[in-house]
Parts: C-alpha cells; sequence; structure tokens
C-alpha cells in the first residue's frame, strides 16, 4: 500500500469509529452490495460514486469488484457526504491522495483538517440562522395566540 493508501487507511479507521460502521472483514474482493450493506448506503450511490471518478473498481464481466483500498477510501467518502461536505471537497482530497509526491501524509491530513474545519465552521452558522428561524416562529406562535 503506498503512503496515501495507508493515510487514507488511517483516515478511514478514524471515521469508521466515529460513525460505527459495522466490522467487515478485509478481503481482495468486495461485491457493491457487501459495501452497500457495511456502509448503509445504496447501490445507487455506490454506483454514483464510481461515476463521479471517486473510485473505479475493478471488473469481472459486469460484475464490479471492490479493492480493500476501495473500501476503505469508500468508508471515508461515505463519511464526508454523512458530515454534509461537498462532492468538490471530497474529490480534492481524493486527487491530492491520488497525485501522490513529497509529503503526502501530511498534505492529506492537512487538508482533510481543513475541510472538516470549514464544514464545521458552516454547520455553526446554519444552526445560528435555524435558532433565528426558531425564534420567528415562536413570535408568530404567541401573536397567534394573541
Amino acid at each position: 500500500m503506498t503512503k496515501a493508501g495507508e493515510t487514507i487507511a488511517r483516515l478511514a479507521d478514524s471515521l469508521r469509529r466515529a460513525l460505527k460502521y459495522p466490522e467487515i472483514q478485509a478481503s481482495d474482493g468486495f461485491t457493491i452490495g457487501q459495501l452497500s450493506a457495511h456502509l448503509g448506503v445504496s447501490l445507487r450511490t455506490l454506483r454514483f460514486y464510481e461515476q463521479s471518478g471517486l473510485l473505479c473498481p475493478t471488473r469481472a464481466g459486469a460484475r464490479r469488484v471492490y479493492s480493500n483500498e476501495d473500501r476503505l477510501r469508500l468508508e471515508v467518502i461515505v463519511a464526508l457526504r454523512e458530515f454534509e461536505m461537498s462532492l468538490t471537497a471530497i474529490k480534492t482530497l481524493m486527487a491530492t491522495a491520488d497525485g501522490g509526491g513529497p509529503n503526502i501524509e501530511e498534505r492529506i491530513v492537512t487538508l482533510f483538517d481543513q475541510l472538516l474545519s470549514e464544514v464545521r465552521e458552516a454547520n455553526r452558522v446554519r444552526m445560528a440562522e435555524l435558532e433565528g428561524i426558531n425564534g420567528r416562529i415562536e413570535q408568530a406562535r404567541i401573536a397567534a395566540r394573541a
């Protein structure tokens, strides 16, 4: 496994614990159904990630065969989407990992942290907006009773 692959594996491990994905044995090949069940997403979602260029499983005829590295990559992708990270941001992270080069581990982890920080800040802004909306809803309820 490459340095970038090892870094993605570490990220997948930390995300797997945070999101409580069920255990799945490492394997040379997974079916789309196995990964769909493991990650709790639809087959269509996994096909979409493939069409988006985020992963490239091998083919055995018409059947997709996902490697263990594909599984780890998908665990990261699905977790980040669950955190509501944009597909563009995820593509940037994966392109960085795929690009290799010097200090790849540090570059991946730094970008990962930056992207998560941006999502967290966007969530804080959204929460403040929702609090404002809830305040106006409460005002409307009180006014309706008066």
